[in-house]
């Protein structure tokens, strides 16, 4: 054999063993449901991941409902901010209501704290038996003012 064709025979044993763009059967198979299964799952979970953030929000959103019950008798002789226990209450389960959602509202240090724990859940879209996730979040509304500002008397 002369060199030219050496070179030749070289180079087509060479292309006949390459693996070069070549895939295994067994990761052909299983790369499609993998794949599949990986989307599916991300989808129950981006679904959870809403479901607690709907619940935020809603208690948030009941919170600052309750916080427009302010008690009128404290501004007027300026002892400080507070809402009337019954009218935040009131307004917050209203809000809840009509947000068709579930949860609980306490107010509580002389009506300058209002808390408002709001429960929701979510069941899962590919595996609905299996798949259920129940939330719970909580907002706590401060009111700072404590007493009167820039140099008003009590």
């Amino acid at each position: 054999m002369n060199s030219p064709q050496i070179w030749a025979w070289a180079r087509r044993r060479r292309a006949a063993f390459d693996d070069r763009g070549g895939i295994s059967i067994f990761v052909a198979v299983i790369t499609g449901p993998l794949i599949l299964l990986a989307g599916l799952l991300t989808v129950d979970a981006f679904g959870a991941l809403r479901a607690r953030e709907h619940a935020d929000a809603l208690a948030v959103e009941a919170a600052r409902a309750a916080q427009q019950a302010v008690d009128l008798d404290s501004l007027i002789p300026a002892k400080g901010v507070r809402v009337d226990p019954a009218a935040a209450t009131a307004a917050a389960r209203t809000y809840l209501s009509r947000a068709h959602a579930s949860g609980s509202v306490q107010v509580s240090d002389g009506g300058r704290r209002i808390t408002v724990t709001v429960t929701s859940s979510y069941r899962g879209k590919f595996w609905p038996h299996t798949y259920h996730h129940r939330v719970s979040s909580t907002a706590t509304l401060l009111y700072g003012t404590t007493r009167p500002e820039d140099g008003e008397t009590r």
